[in-house]
């Protein structure tokens, strides 16, 4: 009797969607300095490539938090990496790291781009971040969760 369906039930899931992002919105604040997030994801169980993944989708609304995710590395102030730093992964991640404008920073997100975590010792892997440069910015969590990022982002942000 409750139940609605048809071509309304997709209607009514966006009012109630747009009623829930509208009572999130007011904890939130409208930011002018938008932060630009490259996100990279370097390997190992994908864990928390799929957090980041929630974050930046639309329950979220990352942009009334002062963030934004951007595709081009040239638009970027902040390279996210997840996961183990594998060995087929470092060009790369120097390609993008070396793409990006003066400013830029380097955020861990999670164990595993932070020293490795499970997959450290791998013979593919070069373990962390840590591996190649020193970590000052990071996320911890194995993996943490979509709100634990934003957290830290805006931790890091000063925020």
């Amino acid at each position: 009797m409750f139940q609605k369906t048809g071509p309304l039930s997709v209607l009514h899931a966006f009012m109630d969607a747009s009623r829930w992002r509208a009572s999130a919105d007011k904890e939130a604040s409208v930011h002018n300095d938008m932060i630009s997030l490259y996100v990279l994801e370097t390997g190992g169980c994908e864990g928390c490539a799929m957090e980041v993944e929630s974050l930046c989708g639309s329950a979220f609304a990352l942009d009334r938090y002062g963030f934004r995710r951007v595709t081009d590395p040239a638009d970027a102030d902040w390279l996210l990496v997840t996961g183990v730093m594998s060995r087929a992964c470092v060009q790369m991640l120097e390609r993008v790291w070396n793409a990006m404008p003066p400013g830029k920073s380097l955020v861990a997100v999670g164990a595993c781009a932070v020293d490795g975590g499970v997959f450290g010792s791998g013979y593919a892997t070069l373990g962390g971040l840590r591996a190649l440069t020193q970590v000052r910015r990071s996320i911890p969590g194995c993996p943490p969760s979509p709100q634990d990022i934003l957290l830290g982002l805006q931790r890091l942000a000063g925020r």
